[in-house]
């Protein structure tokens, strides 16, 4: 696999930890007010920002070692922009799903904490998307 493809990999890994973690915080200790959700979410972002640097530094070097050779990026072509801007059409496609039904959440009267949640988790499966699209460009292209 590139280093473009274990990046995807990496990504998919953290959103679906990061995500995991957040649902489990909301079920069991549900937020009381949008501001404790809204905080809640803000430092999922900063953990999962962090975690996916040291997931990245940890995959580079296991994939140096078991190569023996040092494991870089490629500077990026045709074939990688084109991957690029196809999975981020996918990702955003989502992300826009997602806007929509935090807006509806919101003018149904619901609680503004489950349309920060719903918004949250549509960018982050907006995020798994455009990664698994990737590898699937990369794979079939």
């Amino acid at each position: 696999m590139s280093y473009k493809e274990w990046e995807a990999v990496v990504n998919i890994i953290a959103a679906l930890v990061i995500g995991a973690w957040v649902l489990f915080e909301a079920l069991t200790n549900p937020p009381v007010t949008v501001e404790a959700a809204a905080g809640r979410l803000l430092w999922a972002i900063l953990f999962g920002v962090l975690f996916t640097i040291a997931a990245m530094i940890t995959m580079s070097i296991l994939v140096s070692i078991a190569r023996r050779a040092e494991f870089r990026d490629e500077k990026a072509d045709e074939r990688d922009k084109l991957v690029g801007l196809r999975a981020m059409r996918n990702g955003y496609v989502v992300a826009s799903i997602a806007g929509i039904g935090c807006l509806l959440t919101l003018a149904f009267s619901a609680n503004p904490a489950e349309a920060a949640y719903i918004l949250f988790f549509g960018l982050m499966l907006a995020g798994v998307v455009d990664a698994a699209s990737r590898l699937v460009y990369y794979r079939i292209g």
